[in-house]
């Protein structure tokens, strides 16, 4: 899809039906010194870990309780590791509250007395302190995008249906959701086995283990929905509202994510080449982002040897398209380009903004290319590090090797810079080209 760029202070409606929210210029400098809190590494690391030493610490008197009165080996089970899993990788800034209520149930199954009472009582201060330190820190951004939100002006154009990616069950990644659905799912195919097999009749003749099963689906649910709520309220309390950044990963409170080995299928060319017949095409589950397929590798227009066979003044003609890299993209093609993205949903950590078309933008400059588009917002332990995220169309990461691993020959070096991309593009024998 060719960007627009636009010097304009403005931003025009465009052929999109959508709402039209305000948006808000934001500089280089201004995106760079956003405010940092806590990582997200260490809020996980200072819930989880604490957390796992207070229940090994309590095991025995937490298996002996007369809530619970089971073994171990009973309590692991599909939708308890999914419960768990779910909570730690999906937890986020919600972490040390999650922590707090997990405290507050292990104090209500034991009914502790003495020093173990002096114990949990400890620990439950603890995740308390530790949920009211991030939620300060984390105050900082959403303070800051209010600035942003009473400065922004003009409008912008979302697409049509677009407002549906900021419902409630938008608000968390859907690998949460998944692993919630597959934690209730499973005691639901359980309890209709054993009905069906054996000699159970009622949910009484069921063990302890299946009551748990479903304890453990039903509040791995009920987090998931509170959170996705909490965040679904902040962002409407904030209000919708257009931020057009500058298109780096290594700055700002989220990252990006590219599509690689990917082609837009409303691209022209796309119409008479191979691309659309690829196999990996013809997949019936619904691909990330209906806008992408598949690029072919043996397409004669966007294949390896159709890039590799142009000559180097004709390779710096589609040398800014990210599909020519296929899963060797990274983020150098981004890298002294000065290009912006335009997104909306920002309202705090954990949000997860989507990016938004523009016909012209504010800052003049280029518009980045579609394929690329904004993370959740996440606080990493070092933000100059951040690597550009690449995915497939089916939503698969990938992991590509470096060109110092690159065992092809090579065939040239070309200097990007005449693109205004601070990078060479290297191309190989049977391969994609590199960048380095």
């Amino acid at each position: 899809m060719a960007t627009a760029g636009n010097s304009q202070a403005g931003y025009a409606g465009g052929a999109t039906t959508g709402q039209q929210i305000p948006v808000r210029q934001v500089s280089h400098e201004e995106w760079e010194t956003v405010p940092r809190t806590i990582p997200n590494f260490w809020v996980a690391a200072a819930t989880w870990l604490p957390l796992v030493a207070l229940v090994v610490f309590v095991r025995s008197d937490l298996l002996h309780s007369p809530y619970l009165d089971t073994s171990f080996w009973n309590i692991v089970s599909f939708s308890m590791v999914a419960t768990v899993l779910a909570m730690i990788f999906g937890g986020g800034r919600q972490a040390p509250w999650m922590g707090l209520g997990l405290g507050a149930g292990i104090y209500f199954l034991l009914a502790p007395a003495g020093d173990l009472q002096r114990i949990l009582a400890v620990a439950l201060a603890y995740f308390l302190l530790l949920a009211l330190a991030v939620g300060v820190l984390d105050g900082r951004l959403r303070r800051q995008l209010r600035t942003w939100k009473r400065e922004a002006a003009g409008g912008i154009a979302l697409a049509h249906g677009q407002e549906r990616d900021f419902g409630i069950f938008k608000q968390m990644s859907p690998t949460v959701w998944n692993l919630a659905l597959g934690a209730l799912i499973y005691p639901l195919l359980q309890l209709g086995w054993e009905l069906a097999s054996t000699e159970v009749h009622s949910l009484h003749d069921l063990d302890e283990g299946y009551r748990l099963d479903v304890l453990a689906a039903v509040v791995l649910l009920g987090i998931s929905l509170l959170v996705s709520l909490l965040r679904w309220m902040r962002l409407k309390s904030m209000g919708l509202f257009a931020l057009e950044i500058p298109a780096d990963h290594r700055i700002g409170p989220t990252s990006l994510r590219a599509y690689g080995n990917a082609i837009l299928i409303e691209k022209e060319e796309t119409e008479v080449c191979l691309c659309r017949n690829d196999d990996k095409n013809g997949a019936k589950k619904e691909f990330a982002d209906p806008r992408f397929i598949f690029c072919s590798e043996v397409c004669p227009v966007h294949g390896v040897h159709a890039v590799n066979q142009r000559s180097a003044e004709e390779f710096l003609g589609i040398a800014a398209q990210p599909w020519v890299y296929g899963e060797n993209l990274n983020g150098k093609l981004l890298e002294g380009t000065g290009q912006r993205l335009v997104i909306a949903g920002l309202s705090g950590w954990g949000s997860r903004p989507v990016s938004v078309r523009a016909s012209w933008l504010y800052g003049g400059g280029k518009q980045a290319s579609a394929y690329f588009v904004p993370a959740s917002a996440r606080e990493p332990l070092n933000r100059t590090k951040r690597r550009l995220v690449v995915q497939t169309p089916a939503g698969e990461s990938i992991t590509a090797d470096t060109f110092e691993n690159n065992e092809r020959a090579e065939i040239d070096r070309i200097d990007l810079r005449p693109l205004g991309v601070e990078a060479q593009a290297v191309r190989v024998h049977g391969g994609r080209p590199f960048l380095i």
